[in-house]
């Protein structure tokens, strides 16, 4: 089913998709949450204090996981499963993985269930939608067969 739906270049896709994704979610934590809940989201300080390391493997972490992971996940979980054109389907696949977060993987850094904070939980919301539209959008819509 693999090597039917998804092609090497839509593998390079995925990665380059997910790497944009990445840094926009990044970019939105430091620079737009500020202006909407008054201070930044640095989801490396975060992951680093939950893996007890520093910043810099925290970032490396985020990147790894946003760039390979999640793209690699979304071809095949999301890719020609999910509604949609590209960026609807990405966007889909985002949204578990945002509950995932914000249920389980916020709460073991200490930070509670979606943050405690509704306006957090709101921008990592917006993160995650912004992240998954990127990804979806670069990877595109999966042609259908006419078999």
């Amino acid at each position: 089913m693999f090597k039917d739906n998804i092609s090497t270049g839509n593998v390079v896709k995925a990665l380059v998709g997910g790497f944009l994704g990445t840094l926009a979610f990044t970019l939105m934590g430091k620079f737009l949450a500020p202006h909407l809940i008054g201070h930044s989201m640095d989801v490396a300080a975060i992951i680093a204090h939950m893996l007890g390391t520093s910043e810099s493997i925290g970032l490396m972490m985020h990147f790894m996981v946003g760039t390979i992971v999640f793209p690699i996940g979304y071809l095949l979980i999301g890719y020609s499963r999910l509604p949609g054109s590209g960026w609807l389907s990405g966007l889909l696949f985002l949204i578990p993985i945002y509950l995932i977060a914000m249920t389980v993987v916020i709460p073991m850094a200490g930070k509670g269930l979606f943050f405690h904070s509704m306006p957090m939980s709101m921008v990592a919301l917006m993160g995650h939608m912004v992240y998954g539209i990127i990804l979806g959008a670069i990877v595109g819509t999966p042609k259908k067969n006419n078999a």
